[in-house]
């Protein structure tokens, strides 16, 4: 079923639901739309407003996503902290030697300066600056 609004030539406004959007075409183009209020077939569609769920929607809704996107960044860096290293103030010396293949390969978390992130950035390494959320900023 699809539900469509309507103005009229005296712009009265209706709305007609159809079985379809070939339902629709077929009465449409045959005049079969009439205004209730006035009955001319002289009738246009106009924009509303529409909602579209999405299957990632549906699947976000199944999963129980909720909460602030804060509450979402706090569950993400939660799980980086329980899953990857954390190799402190050596992260750009760290992910270099990692993507150079130097090091083994694994998940790491670290700090670093915002012109160290461009360099790894434009040496083609992938990275994720994230915040955390635990400190406080002034």
């Amino acid at each position: 079923m699809i539900t469509i609004d309507f103005e009229c030539k005296k712009q009265h406004k209706f709305e007609g639901i159809f079985k379809d959007y070939a339902a629709f075409k077929e009465q449409h183009e045959s005049l079969k739309i009439q205004c209730p209020l006035c009955g001319t077939d002289e009738i246009k569609r106009i924009f509303t407003g529409c909602s579209i769920q999405s299957r990632r929607s549906e699947e976000a809704k199944k999963n129980k996503i909720s909460g602030s996107i804060l509450d979402q960044i706090r569950e993400f860096n939660t799980f980086v902290k329980n899953n990857f290293e954390n190799v402190g103030d050596t992260f750009a010396e760290k992910a270099r030697a990692i993507h150079y293949g130097i090091e083994e390969e694994r998940n790491i978390y670290g700090k670093t300066t915002p012109s160290e992130v461009k360099e790894l950035i434009d040496e083609g390494i992938s990275i994720l600056p994230v915040f955390d959320t635990d400190k406080n900023i002034n």
